[in-house]
């Protein structure tokens, strides 16, 4: 949606967040953070992919910008190119991930709105044409049938055996001893495990504690409204916790909130995509609403971490609703200034 900063902030007051090419420069530089834990694992199809489809996105904008006769490096195209190969697995193939990356690029650009106006998440658009046609690589490590009888993603991989960090048991002893002991809380163990590395194909669902630091550093430095991932996650996990899609049995707010936030993206889509300038509304109230309806529309696409596209086409369902919230947004502050 457009963006018009003198408009939102009139003199004389000042825009004291953080710049939208700043902002573009450390994304890119935390997702690089990303890339070298990749490369330590020794995943380097998933590197090659994620150069690859940031590369594709920067060759569509600069066939669009050179069409309307102003040819230049885009690096926020580059920034959605990135975050595209973060949410396709490796063994969907380079050619295919690089054609996904261009055209969907081209389409948020060229035909939902133009740049900085689209109105569809490019990042989240690539993702479910992604899944569409190619929905055997978008998987979880266990059979879904065993994360529907569970209830969870955790109690899947427990039930198959999925290996655990060593220091899993020793950590878990010591947070439930010395922090989570005066709150009368006691962690599992098995979910630090989830927490360091989600053995996931796709690298966006992966690293969740590199996510939750990334996160600190962009919710520190001003570089996200808080707002609209904020009220994702409190939604999506209280509907996780109070309706657990458990088969066959009633299980009213016992819902494994953690399991569901480590094991599908949740994290990395709300502090790394979510908050696409283009695509959400402007106002507080706006991106409040926005992110309650992206939780309710995942909890029911995605589950307890279920679907592993849930979130991506949770997204889009909200994005074809920002519109009518930005409308709302307008004759709202319209009948606010002539009530002045």
């Amino acid at each position: 949606m457009p963006y018009n900063r003198t408009q939102r902030f009139p003199a004389p007051y000042i825009y004291s967040g953080m710049g939208i090419h700043s902002r573009v420069r450390l994304v890119i530089a935390l997702l690089a953070l990303y890339i070298v834990v990749m490369g330590m694992a020794h995943d380097l199809s998933g590197i090659v992919l994620i150069i690859c489809t940031g590369a594709a996105a920067v060759l569509a904008a600069l066939l669009i910008s050179y069409q309307q006769g102003a040819a230049a490096f885009d690096m926020h195209a580059l920034l959605a190119g990135l975050l595209m190969g973060f949410f396709i697995p490796a063994d969907g193939g380079l050619v295919f991930s690089f054609f996904i990356a261009f055209i969907s690029y081209f389409l948020s650009w060229g035909i939902f709105g133009g740049k900085g106006s689209s109105w569809v998440n490019p990042v989240m658009l690539a993702v479910c044409i992604a899944a569409i046609c190619k929905p055997a690589c978008f998987v979880h490590p266990v059979d879904a049938g065993q994360i529907i009888s569970g209830g969870s993603v955790y109690a899947a991989l427990e039930s198959a055996g999925v290996s655990r960090i060593p220091a899993d048991q020793y950590l878990t002893s010591f947070f439930n001893s010395t922090i989570l002991h005066n709150i009368g809380v006691t962690l599992p163990e098995g979910y630090l495990s989830l927490l360091f590395v989600y053995p996931s194909s796709i690298p966006a669902f992966r690293y969740n504690l590199l996510t939750l630091f990334c996160s600190i550093i962009l919710l520190s430095s001003k570089a996200l409204h808080k707002t609209l991932p904020f009220a994702f996650l409190v939604v999506y996990g209280m509907l996780i916790y109070f309706f657990p899609p458990v088969r066959g049995v009633q299980q009213f707010g016992r819902g494994d909130i953690l399991s569901a936030l480590l094991t599908n993206g949740a994290l990395f889509s709300a502090f790394f995509v979510m908050n696409d300038g283009g695509s959400i509304p402007r106002s507080w109230g706006g991106r409040l609403i926005s992110g309650i309806l992206t939780g309710i529309f995942a909890f029911f696409m995605s589950g307890a971490a279920g679907n592993p596209v849930g979130i991506p086409f949770a997204v889009l369902f909200t994005d074809c609703i920002n519109p009518l919230i930005e409308l709302g947004e307008r004759v709202f502050y319209q009948k606010r200034r002539q009530a002045l």
